[in-house]
């Protein structure tokens, strides 16, 4: 019996105890080793979307996840070692020493909007959390950063709050200039009886150019009506002809400046445009160049036939060329914007805005190159508008496609060489022989 006994014990097929016990330990080792905390926090950091990124208190980065990378276009091996003032912008207006001070008690500072630096130079908004890190004795070793980019977010904002400003300012304009229209014929009526009297030369000069002025408040109010009713339909016209009524619009402005003017029109053929919308751009682009140039200064305007180098389509190239003062390059980067306008409370920074939409609207293309080198100082426009038949006139777009990559003071524009105007206005220009 008892030998029968032993060999049914040491059978292993009948010893079902200690193998189910094995098994239970193997399977929970797996899932231990599956489940890992390290290894699970480390691939959670890796593939999150957000920029996690730590340093030491001293802002030297320890550390630099795939979300950092796609964020501000750093690499680990770029940014790792680096301090962080790396990404800062100089528009953010947070205070990294308070930050640290923060960090160093042990508080968190919890999510606020600020500006970093991307790689390629830009701003991007982040919504910004940063924590401290411990040691395993509890000691405060570093920092901890979780940075979310929110800048299409807040641009996407930006442009609903523009849209309804711009629905406003439409209507406001509107209005105005229909109330205007009346004590403007009056006065008007005023200075032609004044020209039938006796008065001096000199008088008589200056009401030939208060008419004038006159004239040219008249005709931006009725342009200011026609955009809000909307246009009449596309008609035959030369750019030439409009570019000049856009000079004798500002007479009165280019004789009290002292600025001289040139004008450089090569034969070419009609465009078929709206020419209302076609004056309000020359109006822009002549007025921007006066108010560049308070006193003396030189302004060339050249329409010559030319051949788009993206498209290769023919057409007419305008070109407005000052030697103003220039612009900075933020300036450049921003003054398509609405309402952006560095003009104070006398601009509304809607001019080149409306301009930039009448030019896609006529499938056109606009470059701007500036400088504000004492030696080379200056700003040229380069606008190019496309030969339309009819049938492509009636299916222009309604959006605006973005104009053409404006450059910053120095550089070339993709459509024409590099230019630049002297400081002496009365020398040659070449800004009017590049241009």
């Amino acid at each position: 019996m008892t030998n029968k006994l032993q060999t049914v014990t040491q059978d292993p097929s009948l010893r079902l105890g200690p193998v189910q016990d094995n098994e239970a330990i193997n399977e929970e080792a797996s899932r231990r080793k599956a489940y890992d905390l390290p290894a699970l926090l480390a691939s959670i950091v890796e593939d999150s979307d957000d920029a996690i990124i730590s340093s030491t208190l001293d802002g030297i980065i320890t550390s630099w996840n795939n979300g950092a990378e796609r964020i501000f276009g750093y690499t680990a091996a770029e940014m790792v070692g680096k301090p962080t003032s790396v990404l800062g912008s100089r528009n953010a207006e947070d205070d990294p020493a308070m930050i640290v001070a923060k960090i160093s008690r042990g508080q968190r500072v919890e999510h606020y909007e600020t500006l970093r630096r991307h790689k390629d130079g830009s701003d991007i908004i982040v919504s910004l959390t940063v924590s401290p890190i411990r040691n395993s004795e509890g000691e405060i070793i570093g920092a901890s950063k979780i940075a979310r980019d929110i800048t299409s977010t807040r641009q996407a904002e930006q442009a609903l709050r523009n849209t309804d400003k711009l629905a406003l300012a439409g209507r406001m304009a509107a209005s105005i200039a229909h109330e205007i229209n009346n004590p403007l014929e009056a006065i008007t009526n005023l200075v032609y009886l004044l020209q039938q009297e006796s008065i001096s030369e000199k008088g008589r000069e200056y009401l030939d150019l208060a008419q004038r002025e006159l004239i040219r408040v008249s005709h931006i109010a009725s342009q200011t009506l026609g955009f809000f009713r909307g246009s009449p339909g596309p008609t035959s016209c030369q750019l030439a002809e409009i570019a000049d009524s856009a000079i004798s619009l500002h007479t009165g402005r280019l004789t009290v400046s002292s600025i001289a003017v040139k004008t450089e029109y090569l034969p070419v053929a009609p465009l078929l445009c709206q020419q209302g919308e076609l004056r309000q751009v020359l109006a822009n682009l002549v007025s921007n160049a006066l108010d560049s140039m308070p006193s003396k200064g030189r302004l060339l305007l050249r329409v010559r036939p030319a051949t788009d180098l993206l498209s290769g389509i023919p057409g007419v190239r305008l070109t407005v060329a000052d030697t103003g003062s220039g612009m900075t390059a933020r300036t450049l980067r921003l003054i398509f914007e609405p309402f952006y306008t560095t003009k104070g409370s006398t601009g509304t920074g809607l001019g080149l805005w409306v301009t930039r939409q009448i030019i896609s609207r006529h499938r056109g293309r606009i470059a701007v190159s500036s400088s504000q080198n004492p030696a080379h100082h200056g700003t040229v426009f380069s606008v190019f508008f496309p030969y339309l038949d009819p049938a492509s006139f009636a299916t222009l777009p309604v959006s605006t496609p973005q104009p053409t990559p404006i450059q910053i003071a120095g550089s070339t524009s993709r459509e024409d060489e590099s230019r630049h105007t002297p400081a002496e206005p009365g020398q040659p220009s070449t800004a009017y022989n590049a241009a």
